[in-house]
């Protein structure tokens, strides 16, 4: 039994660390995980002795094994409490999911391969038969957990989340402690007991990892609302402005043909072209569209990126003004902020609206420099002013594509970097 407890312990540690393998590590974290786990096998073995008097002990031994490989993990990687919570259940319920598959294995090769061999053969055995399944559950599942999830800010989500991982422990702990309990080892029984147990723990891993995904959604659209909210309130500032802009440099435009200033040629070309930056004015048939492109001519100018536009934004009118804005303004930011790492003659943005029937697609194509890394096929933003906003701008962008029936495809290869958005016009859809 001794054995056991120590045997269960290192099974735990093995599926434990593919869920915590991804998180950022403690500074001396090869000191902290050795000495941590090389303690925690010390208690086993000494407080083994104490718990082996009964079943009842054995599953409160087994409660407090899984807290201190809670906090054995959480004192090692860079993780907030609810995130090390979830994953060490993950890896309970792992462990157990294994210990049920090995179980049904070894019946079906040996009618008796439930009862424990006591020997170091089967100790080691029945450790390295958990390395495979171990690889298999970092590949499918483990991989894929970042450092955002399990990060939940809402009361309600917490408290759900909470229950859970406290059912799976108890499930995973309970279902195997009181199964033992009984003398008889009837093999239908022993079978029976595991493909229940094998269904709990799945379940109980899919409702975790399905609660993160629906935690995950309601914080990228509360991020991307608030991204909105933002970006509409900088249209009417901004719209504002270029309009002020516009007249004043009109007056001066004016102002300098009237009155012949004590100036040079060359200083009165300056100032003309100076206005000019000023005082560009598109006419793409979308008024929204045009104080966008105004704004960022602006940008442009000051950082010498070349910004051409074609096609006709009145097919875009079916569009909120919000929603153009935003979709737009943040593609035109990101190929600004691309551009800028560029040699200057590369410092070039093509903006191309068309139409075809009830179909709008947009394009924006820019050159770009360095690795670009994807999430969901979107490119996260690099920028680290904009850590709190990691990657939203796009899935924002994504989010209004869908909402007019379209999709946004991002392609970046050689250098090139090609954004397309389709839309549907729904007024233009044949009844």
């Amino acid at each position: 039994m001794m054995d056991e407890f120590l045997l269960v312990y290192l099974q735990n540690v093995m599926c434990f660390l593919p869920f915590f393998i991804n998180f950022p590590r403690k500074k001396h974290f090869a000191v902290r995980i050795i000495g941590a786990l090389v303690l925690g096998m010390g208690v086993v073995r000494l407080v083994s002795y104490s718990f082996y008097a009964s079943d009842l002990l054995v599953f409160i031994y087994y409660v407090i094994e899984f807290c201190m490989l809670w906090g054995i993990f959480h004192f090692c990687f860079q993780t907030s409490v609810e995130q090390s919570l979830c994953c060490a259940s993950a890896g309970r319920a792992t462990q157990h999911l294994i210990y049920q598959v090995l179980q049904l294995i070894g019946l079906g090769l040996n009618p008796s391969a439930y009862l424990t061999p006591d020997s170091a053969l089967y100790f080691l055995g029945a450790l390295l038969s958990y390395v495979p399944f171990s690889v298999l559950m970092y590949l499918v599942v483990g991989r894929r957990i970042s450092v955002s999830d399990f990060a939940y800010e809402k009361g309600e989500l917490r408290r759900r989340m909470g229950l859970l991982n406290a059912i799976m422990v108890l499930v995973c702990v309970g279902i195997t402690r009181f199964s033992k309990i009984s003398t008889e080892h009837d093999v239908y029984m022993t079978i029976a007991g595991s493909l229940y147990a094998i269904a709990c723990c799945l379940l109980c891993l899919f409702m975790q990892f399905e609660l993160n995904r629906r935690a995950k959604l309601a914080k990228e659209m509360e991020m991307v609302r608030m991204l909105w909210k933002k970006e509409s309130k900088q249209m009417a500032e901004r719209k504002d402005t270029i309009e002020l802009i516009n007249m004043k440099c009109h007056d001066i435009r004016h102002k300098l043909e009237d009155f012949h200033l004590p100036i040079t040629d060359d200083e009165q070309k300056e100032i003309k072209s100076l206005i000019r930056i000023y005082d560009q004015t598109y006419h793409t048939g979308s008024q929204t569209l045009d104080v966008l492109l105004a704004d960022q001519a602006l940008l442009c100018e000051k950082d010498h990126i070349q910004l051409s536009f074609m096609g006709d934004g009145s097919c875009l009118k079916f569009l909120t003004e919000s929603d153009l804005y935003s979709l737009l303004g943040n593609a035109l930011g990101n190929a600004i902020e691309a551009s800028r790492g560029e040699e200057e003659e590369k410092r070039q943005i093509s903006m191309i609206i068309r139409s075809s029937g009830d179909l709008v697609s947009v394009s924006v194509t820019n050159y770009y420099k360095g690795q670009l890394y994807f999430e969901e096929e979107l490119p996260v933003t690099s920028r680290p002013d904009m850590e709190g906003y990691h990657g939203y701008g796009m899935k924002s962008m994504r989010a209004i594509a869908q909402k007019y029936g379209g999709r946004l495809k991002v392609k970046a290869e050689h250098g090139m970097f090609k954004l397309t958005i389709w839309l549907i016009d729904s007024s233009r859809q044949s009844t």
